[in-house]
């Protein structure tokens, strides 16, 4: 936009804004999903994309290009719902696989732009994206709403057909409505005894996903992800890249398309613990060799150095590290670890702070490169990702091939985490003891 920008503040201001009002697009999304539903959401969702694209299409000054920026981040907040819809209507044996689809076609848009904006004129780019929120509202109304949603507003006939829909199969489905009415019937319960609904909110299998899903993300921008995911060009150019800004950001696409569609692989195959710890591990590697090429060689010009290349591999090979689990998981399991009673708001809430955690994380990167040299940044990415490891083994729990109601309860009582409930004796055991190999055998 070189001729509506006439400083770098004024472009650094609108970039901000499609981050600032991501948080408020989630807590929208949040209170839609309960009261009109899951489909609802996502077409509604669709909206502000097109607005706020058109806007931008047509602005002639800044003020109009910050406003169409803010309608757009307030559409990409609403979008967290899709984890939601995902899990609601996916059998347990593809949920992980049909969830982290949504950063491969991430990925996907965004290497879709950088190379349109590379070829074309950026006001040419803005129009393909409004009419990509019209193909999207179009298609949403042809598929069907959760039956979860259905049966916890009573509407047990329209969740029985949905699922018959859904599944192809009436014994299926049969079965599946049979544990959906079971957990809203077991929630019924507790609101009785509770004698209040706003008591739902501190049970234990609120609360405990809650602070899961708060230590997971924490730790997730600890990592340092989304710095060197936006910050990818001055992280090369600091390294002593001389590539071109655009080619670098179209590489940088490449590779995270590449990598998604590897992760979603991944979280098929393996459970959700062990991606994370993986994950984990090797962003601790190439952060940690990262920190100690850059500490060793300080002082030292970057092409007078001795394998140059280490510092560009090591983040090359930590955002592949990431998007194997790290960068999905935590986004993925919003939509399974909550209770149906309160799973669309507290998803949309759980979004809320995760956007406000990268937008404070993606602003403070600034005071660290101006206060801290790069390799005691680095030194911090890798500790935060080898905390990851541990919260990973002893404190996340393991989702993958269940059920949302066995997940449900795997919090209920006094339960750690990482033990489910036996449903036929209600003892708990060991999680390992009903996914004998972690590892997807």
């Amino acid at each position: 936009f070189p001729f509506l920008f006439t400083n770098n503040l004024h472009f650094r201001f609108s970039a901000s804004l499609g981050v600032i009002s991501n948080p408020l697009g989630a807590l929208l999304s949040g209170t839609i999903m309960e009261v009109w539903g899951r489909k609802t959401t996502l077409q509604v969702a669709s909206i502000p994309f097109f607005f706020g694209w058109l806007l931008m299409a047509f602005a002639d000054d800044v003020l109009q290009l910050c406003i169409g920026r803010f309608i757009t981040g307030v559409a990409i907040g609403m979008g967290s719902s899709t984890y939601v819809y995902v899990s609601e209507i996916s059998l347990p044996a593809y949920r992980g696989l049909f969830a982290s689809l949504g950063p491969v076609f991430v990925s996907l848009g965004v290497l879709f732009v950088y190379y349109a904006g590379y070829m074309l004129h950026w006001q040419i780019v803005c129009y393909f994206c409004a009419a990509t929120a019209c193909i999207s509202f179009i298609i949403v109304t042809f598929m069907p709403e959760t039956p979860a949603w259905y049966a916890s507003k009573g509407l047990v006939v329209k969740s029985s057909a949905s699922l018959n829909w859904l599944r192809n199969s009436s014994a299926i489905a049969n079965a599946e409505i049979a544990d959906i009415l079971q957990s809203i019937s077991e929630r019924e319960d507790d609101k009785k005894s509770c004698g209040q609904t706003l008591r739902e909110f501190i049970q234990p299998t609120v609360w405990k996903p809650f602070f899961t899903l708060c230590g997971f993300f924490i730790l997730q921008q600890g990592s340092g992800m989304y710095i060197i995911l936006y910050y990818a060009v001055n992280f090369f150019q600091l390294l002593g890249s001389s590539m071109d800004a655009w080619k670098a950001s179209i590489s940088m696409a490449v590779m995270r398309l590449v990598m998604s569609v590897i992760g979603s692989i991944f979280i098929q195959n393996f459970g959700r613990k062990s991606l994370a710890i993986i994950s984990g591990l090797g962003m601790a590697v190439a952060m940690g060799l990262c920190g100690f090429y850059e500490h060793y060689y300080y002082g030292v010009p970057v092409l007078e150095r001795p394998n140059s290349w280490v510092p560009f591999l090591c983040i090359l090979l930590n955002v592949c590290a990431s998007m194997l689990g790290t960068l999905q998981l935590p986004w993925i399991m919003t939509g399974e670890l909550f209770p149906l009673s309160v799973r669309g708001f507290m998803q949309g809430f759980m979004s809320c702070m995760a956007y406000v955690l990268i937008f404070i994380t993606v602003k403070t990167y600034p005071f660290l490169s101006t206060h801290f040299h790069i390799s005691d940044i680095m030194y911090m990415f890798a500790a935060s990702s080898t905390l990851t490891i541990f919260f990973a083994f002893f404190i996340l729990p393991e989702t993958r091939g269940k059920t949302l109601l066995e997940i449900e309860r795997t919090f209920q009582g006094n339960n750690l985490p990482f033990t489910s409930i036996d449903q036929e004796k209600g003892e708990t055991k060991p999680t390992k003891e009903k996914d004998k190999d972690d590892f997807g055998s």
